[in-house]
């Protein structure tokens, strides 16, 4: 199989993905008016930023190495587009959001999907990389897995 994308690339493309997520909760806690869930989506918008760190960390561990564009034929380039597109995102208004988050279950799942998401993300471009550079995937999809267990557990202890 052709390697038409870097380990570094797919970094880079985590760390916009990361940025949006903690974006997004940020701006979730400003539009909240509980208490409970301001702290929530607070504790989330720094587990987002401290994700941020983390995958610049893992991006500019790796080499840069060039892609050339006649390696991405037309099915290809629509598939992994698709993949990059932030489905959840855009499916999820601020408002929306607010409204499903009196019900805290609904805001661990909603927080749990986003993170599935970031692993969806990753596991599809895995076999588009060199073996090499699927240690450095497979690294950023353990990150996510550990924030969905971090999730789980704050679920847990606070009886959800």
């Amino acid at each position: 199989m052709t390697t038409v994308f870097t380990a570094r690339e797919i970094a880079e493309t985590a760390v916009e993905k990361e940025m949006k997520r903690r974006d997004f909760y940020a701006n979730v806690a400003k539009l909240s008016t509980k208490p409970e869930m301001i702290k929530l989506f607070e504790f989330l918008t720094a587990e987002e930023d401290r994700h941020v760190a983390t995958f610049k960390d893992l991006r500019d561990g790796v080499s840069v190495e060039e892609v050339r564009p006649e390696e991405y034929d037309a099915d290809m380039e629509a598939y992994m587009d698709s993949v990059v597109e932030d489905r959840l995102y855009s499916k999820i208004g601020l408002e929306d959001f607010v409204q499903k988050a009196i019900d805290a279950k609904d805001v661990f799942r909603l927080a749990i999907a986003l993170e599935k998401d970031a692993i969806l993300f990753f596991w599809e471009f895995l076999p588009y990389v060199n073996d090499k550079d699927k240690k450095v995937v497979r690294s950023l999809m353990e990150e996510e897995k550990g924030h969905i267990r971090m999730l789980w557990n704050l679920k847990q202890e606070l009886g959800q």
